[in-house]
């Protein structure tokens, strides 16, 4: 690729309402959702929400072992490798991973447009509904691709809680994640997530961007930091919809802009089903 020549990377975030525990009904759903889509699309990387198609709030190890699944084998990795392949892009779709060994991880796949599973990003910082059944993962994610025009993209990958202090416990201004993805100088932040609406009922377009403005407010060394190329830095953001047990999902699925300004490029709302697609130069 020409040094000045753009870069331009097209992506899609998927906003939906999995039902809990029906892997197969869920496969089917997205299926639906996707089949308008073809290679002609141009399409380079899909970024899924976090565990989309088991469900999320699962009692314990032994209630979730059923739905979890090895990193490259299985229904869910079926799914999702197919689907990579025929669009020609990256994948990456949260589920829950059990290994060769027998330990489970909240997890993300990472599927190459070949159809192959990279290893899978397990999931750093766990929220109290993970700590029931899931190990820590060692490192936030970061990962080096190559999309099918040529561009090479440095990425940084973190689910829900990763974006958080550890356990809500350490400093505010610590900044884990974000300053992980700043050290990496990485071009693009993949995040998916279960993000929970804890003012269900509140559907204003003020809750919505209160969210967004919260995911922008933990990528704040980004606003202080002074870039010296002044790139373009992307976060993709996908997040459930609906209620399970007596938890319910905030939505607002988005790709937005965190360097060198912040800024909301699409976005899904509070309650609907959604796929957030842009074309942006990195």
């Amino acid at each position: 690729m020409k040094k000045n020549q753009e870069k331009l990377v097209k992506f899609l975030c998927i906003q939906f309402e999995p039902k809990f525990k029906d892997i197969k009904e869920n496969i089917s759903h997205l299926d639906q959702m996707l089949q308008k889509y073809s290679e002609k699309d141009e399409i380079d990387i899909i970024v899924f929400p976090e565990m989309s198609l088991s469900g999320y709030i699962f009692d314990n190890l032994e209630d979730i072992k059923p739905y979890a699944s090895l990193y490259n084998q299985g229904e869910q990795y079926e799914f999702i490798s197919n689907l990579s392949k025929r669009l020609k892009c990256y994948s990456y779709l949260g589920y829950a991973e059990v290994t060769q060994d027998g330990k489970y991880y909240n997890s993300c796949f990472i599927i190459t447009p070949e159809g192959e599973s990279l290893p899978s990003y397990r999931k750093h910082f766990l929220y109290t509904d993970d700590e029931r059944w899931s190990l820590e993962g060692k490192n936030f994610g970061y990962i080096e691709i190559t999309t099918k025009k040529g561009i090479q993209l440095k990425l940084g990958i973190g689910i829900c809680m990763d974006i958080n202090p550890y356990k809500f416990k350490s400093p505010f201004k610590k900044m884990e994640f974000a300053n992980h993805c700043l050290n990496k100088n990485v071009d693009l932040i993949i995040f998916p997530t279960n993000w929970i609406d804890s003012e269900p009922n509140d559907t204003s377009e003020l809750h919505k961007h209160d969210l967004w403005n919260y995911w922008m407010e933990r990528m704040e060394p980004y606003k202080k930091k002074n870039l010296k190329n002044k790139k373009n830095v992307y976060m993709l953001c996908a997040n459930r919809i609906g209620t399970e047990k007596t938890t319910t999902f905030h939505g607002c699925s988005c790709i937005m802009k965190i360097a060198p300004d912040f800024e909301v490029i699409a976005g899904a709302g509070l309650k609907e089903e959604a796929i957030v697609e842009a074309t942006l130069n990195l």
